[in-house]
């Protein structure tokens, strides 16, 4: 099978619609191109949509590491909570919509054709956003409750690694894992209307994505910015977690002990 044929299987190309005035029709011709000689390919429009997204996330990561280098090293947990607001949601931007892109493509394709469809994507994206953004708000708050003085920074990130890594042992962990691979395939049709069914797909996948990565991210919020590298590998973990197909016990183990050492190399780093 060639790679345009495993694109077109896959739903990512499809048959070029011819589209122009048809003097016959009395109007604009929108069909697939099935004269001899005229049929070809394009990247149908879910797939669009979710290329979007990718460079949306691509964006956000370039801010993400223009505001790293303008913070001079501050930690997300400090300063006011605009600041970290903005912060949070661009890092989430970068971190979280790529791993996001299954269920927006699927979204898409379900949705494509009926009314508004194209709002109902951007509405999903901003909702689980919106999750990730709620969840910053309440670590934030809880971090600036029991201020740690910057001589434990080290001390308290390496914590919060180690936790993590311990995290992903859990029996919460791996249901919530199990469940954002489940809920990216959305079974069935999509009920309601489509963006009252974009806020519940979002809604429910985003909290089995908070459950699935919530260790990390609280490490994140501990962290911050203070090391740009530090962000490229929670994310990379992230992607690992969300898409990669669902690990062994052995490989859980590993990730968690290699969570750990990382852990002990922040502490010793910070």
């Amino acid at each position: 099978m060639s790679l345009s044929q495993a694109l077109s299987a896959a739903g990512f190309i499809r048959p070029t619609r011819r589209r122009g005035f048809c003097p016959a029709c009395r109007g604009w011709e929108t069909g697939t191109a099935d004269q001899p000689g005229r049929a070809g390919g394009e990247i149908s429009s879910p797939t669009l949509t979710a290329l979007a997204f990718l460079v949306l996330a691509a964006v956000a990561w370039a801010l993400t590491i223009a505001r790293s280098r303008s913070t001079g090293g501050m930690a997300m947990g400090h300063g006011s909570l605009e600041s970290f607001a903005i912060s949070w949601v661009v890092m989430m931007a970068a971190m979280m919509l790529p791993s996001a892109l299954p269920l927006v493509y699927e979204f898409a394709r379900r949705s494509e054709g009926r009314r508004r469809w194209q709002a109902a994507t951007g509405v999903l994206a901003t909702t689980y956003l919106s999750m990730w953004l709620t969840f910053g708000f309440a670590c934030y708050f809880v971090l600036n409750a029991f201020p740690q003085p910057r001589a434990n920074q080290g001390l308290v990130g390496g914590l919060a690694l180690a936790l993590a890594g311990l995290y992903g042992l859990t029996p919460i962990k791996s249901a919530s894992e199990a469940r954002c691979r489940e809920l990216c395939s959305l079974h069935g049709p999509l009920p309601f209307n489509l963006v009252r069914s974009a806020l519940v797909v979002a809604a429910r996948y985003g909290l089995s994505c908070v459950g699935c990565s919530a260790g990390l991210m609280v490490a994140m919020v501990i962290i911050g910015m203070t090391n740009l590298g530090w962000v490229v590998i929670l994310a990379g973990l992230v992607l690992v977690y969300k898409l990669a197909p669902a690990p062994s016990v052995q490989l859980k183990l590993l990730m968690s002990v290699a969570l750990v050492a990382m852990a002990v190399v922040y502490a010793l780093m910070a």
